[in-house]
């Protein structure tokens, strides 16, 4: 849950919320998800062990 008191996170849910456009909110919330995926990766925060599971 600490996860989604991120203020990152809480950016972009605000972000997604305030758009109308349906295309918009789908092109953010991937890439939310693909940042949170992605990033913490390339950073080296998560093991290549764990990604491998999801493969």
């Amino acid at each position: 849950m600490t996860l989604l008191r991120c203020s990152k996170i809480q950016n972009l849910k605000d972000l997604i919320l305030a758009h109308l456009d349906t295309k918009k909110k789908v092109d953010v919330f991937a890439f939310s998800v693909y940042s949170l995926v992605v990033f913490p990766k390339a950073l080296g925060h998560v093991d290549e062990a764990v990604t491998d599971l999801f493969d």
